[in-house]
């Protein structure tokens, strides 16, 4: 599987997943010479939505479930989309980084499960490490 990290997830995370995740694919936003720093939601995720395998979107940017046009790109695209909930955004790195370690697991399970029929999860940040599905 593909995993494509957005700008508002940290480029290093991205990294750090890469190097202890050697069956998936890992990229960052950074890292794809197809977008720029400001290349809009809309256009990246249609883009993506274009590329054989599939890519699996993570983001910390929960607008993009709320914005019209962002979601319809989503939503066209059929990409599963991991959306890390507010909690995450108070967090420090470290806190950050070892909690996005232990819920990787569960992220890569939700996608194998979601490769015929793409879904939106949240993944909420908390001691239970829960990734929920949200429907839209």
């Amino acid at each position: 599987m593909r995993f494509f990290f957005d700008r508002s997830m940290s480029k290093y995370l991205a990294q750090a997943i890469d190097k202890i995740d050697r069956e998936n694919d890992i990229k960052h936003h950074d890292d794809d010479p197809r977008f720029g720093i400001r290349t809009p939601d809309v256009e990246w995720i249609k883009t993506l939505s274009t590329d054989d395998p599939p890519w699996i979107i993570l983001s910390g940017d929960g607008s993009i479930l709320t914005n019209n046009a962002e979601l319809a790109a989503l939503r066209e695209a059929k990409l599963t989309f991991f959306c890390m909930s507010k909690r995450w955004i108070h967090m420090d790195i470290c806190e950050y980084a070892w909690r996005l370690i232990k819920v990787w697991p569960i992220i890569v399970e939700n996608s194998k499960r979601s490769l015929l029929r793409p879904q939106i999860f949240e993944v909420t940040g908390g001691m239970s490490n829960k990734v929920d599905l949200i429907r839209l």
